[in-house]
């Protein structure tokens, strides 16, 4: 891992670079209009890690439905209750705002005994603290307002491999192989016997199993390789002419992840992360000697849950063309009539992004060769239900009044909606109206004498955001930008779904030796951040194994 991938600020960093599997999907049939050949690029980690080397190291732990929903699907023995030994055992809290470094009012002082740190978003951090004043504002009885807690130490990324298996390394019991590849799994009498590898792209290999082997491959690599292992649909497994050990339709089934839909606010206030005050002197001097500033802690503010719909904001005030355009896969011109002051790196403002936190919308990963080193087809069928549009709409929706709070109003919040091709015909956005640069003037504001004080006092700037803030485009059109600019959230899962796939032990069904803890097990979406509630799922699966017999 290199030093830029450690800052915190910095996770795309080290996407589409060599520890990147960067799983391109299959062209999208109801959404990704505006990417090239109408596909997302999902980011995998690859190495020692996982996907923990690139992510933006968010914590939650979801919301409480989330786990009820498990058990309705199937998957028992997993609700929040039983889970929260784990989270106090990875993290010392059971909460989703936590600052490891003080003491939990779980009673425990996690910076002694919790592997995993976690950082809190610093209370005089400026936009957090409108963000939440504006969530205060509106508050109702399904708001739930969360400030932004990541999984970082001192300063640099904190990586279940930096709290787990480093301090494990010099084990006698523990042979870590690198630039080594799983190929599949061979199977006695439906019984586990030992796995095929390959090393360095060329060696094969043969490691004999005498317990059991534990997949954690993630929601891709997991049901690939069981599907070359002669577990899966039947008709995938003769197709590609391997021998059939158990047949389960839903492996490779079911993918669920999250949709963003980006929407760019800009704003007076020099309070937001712009490139130019990432790259200047002082910042990077910060960073260097004390591990503070900008730089150590991820891009975002905060998370506001309203129902279904979520939003989170974004704090980087710059769209940086070159460094975000080729990670999202977006055509040239799509960018840029999203992100109108892509090349201003100086511009202060902010992204929202809107997203559905239980999406209904569920893909497939299908194997086409039987080589590993052959990428499955992806398809997360993005968008296919209707319902995961409107949840966004929604979330688009809560931007209009978020912007029109007194909280947003002072910094002159101003949305910036992408002005795409092709939903112009859907409502006439102008690339004036986008910029803002000129006042429209289909309304007079005419004060008079006979009005009140206050609306006499209006000052000329009042007047202009009044104006601009108003441009309220139909839903067809928000439909259609959705459809064209939503990106991926980075959390597939579901693939071998608990309940479907694997059992409440987390074992594979209808064999032996074989269980699988990642994100593929999750029957239906943690609402937003996955990573700390696997984490704690790991922790239990450890003593499932420790504790059961291998059946």
């Amino acid at each position: 891992m290199s030093y830029f991938t450690q800052i915190p600020l910095t996770p795309t960093a080290a996407q589409q670079g060599p520890n990147d599997w960067s799983v391109r999907t299959v062209p999208q049939k109801y959404s990704s209009f505006g990417l090239w050949r109408q596909s997302q690029i999902i980011p995998r980690g690859k190495g020692l890690g996982g996907s923990g080397q690139i992510n933006f190291l968010l914590h939650g732990f979801g919301l409480p439905e989330d786990y009820d929903r498990w058990s309705r699907l199937g998957f028992k023995g997993w609700t929040l209750e039983d889970l929260k030994p784990y989270f106090i055992k990875a993290f010392g809290t059971v909460r989703s705002e936590f600052d490891s470094e003080h003491c939990s009012l779980d009673g425990v002082c996690p910076g002694n005994e919790a592997p995993i740190k976690l950082k809190l978003i610093d209370d005089h951090t400026e936009l957090m603290k409108t963000f939440r004043d504006a969530a205060m504002e509106l508050k109702n009885k399904y708001t739930i307002f969360r400030k932004a807690t990541a999984t970082v130490k001192d300063g640099v990324r904190h990586l279940a491999y930096d709290a787990y298996l480093k301090p494990a390394l010099n084990r006698n019991n523990l042979h870590v192989m690198i630039n080594t590849q799983a190929v599949s799994i061979r199977f006695e009498n439906r019984t586990a016997s030992s796995v095929y590898i390959l090393q360095n792209h060329r060696h094969l290999n043969n490691i004999f199993i005498n317990k059991e082997v534990i997949l954690s491959g993630g929601a891709i690599k997991t049901p690939q390789l069981l599907m070359l292992s002669g577990i899966g649909p039947s008709d995938t497994i003769h197709r590609l002419r391997i021998k059939l050990v158990a047949e389960n339709e839903r492996v490779g089934r079911n993918l669920h992840d999250h949709m963003n839909m980006p929407v760019y606010v800009s704003i007076k206030k020099p309070i937001s992360t712009t490139l130019s005050k990432v790259f200047s002197f002082n910042t990077i001097w910060n960073y260097f000697w004390n591990k503070r500033g900008i730089l150590s802690f991820p891009p975002v503010a905060g998370v506001e849950y309203q129902n279904a719909s979520a939003l989170m904001l974004f704090s980087m005030g710059t769209a940086s063309e070159k460094l975000l355009r080729d990670l999202s896969n977006y055509k040239h011109k799509v960018f840029r009539d999203t992100f109108p002051f892509h090349n201003d790196t100086r511009k202060e403002g902010f992204m929202f992004l809107a997203t559905c936190v239980q999406p209904r919308s569920r893909g497939t990963v299908s194997v086409t060769d039987a080589s590993t080193t052959v990428p499955p087809a992806v398809d997360p069928n993005y968008l296919h239900q209707h319902y995961d549009v409107k949840c966004m709409i929604k979330a688009m929706r809560r931007i209009e009044q978020m912007v029109s709070t007194k909280a947003f109003k002072e910094i002159e919040a101003r949305v910036h909606w992408p002005r795409v091709e092709r939903c112009l015909t859907f409502w006439n956005y102008s690339k004036q109206d986008q910029l803002g640069s000129i006042l429209r003037r289909k309304r007079r504001f005419k004060i008079t004498s006979e009005k009140s004080n206050h609306q006499a006092s209006l000052t000329t700037r009042e007047l202009k955001t009044k104006e601009i803030n108003t441009l309220s485009p139909p839903d067809q059109y928000l439909e259609c930008i959705i459809r064209e600019v939503a990106v991926t959230g980075h959390h597939v899962a579901g693939t071998c779904a608990g309940g479907a796939v694997v059992d409440e032990q987390l074992r594979v069904k209808s064999v032996k030796g074989v269980r699988v803890m990642d994100a593929s097990i999750l029957p239906s979406p943690i609402s937003l951040y996955p990573n700390s509630v696997l984490i704690a799922m790991a922790e239990r699966a450890v003593d499932l194994i420790q504790n059961t017999n291998t059946h």
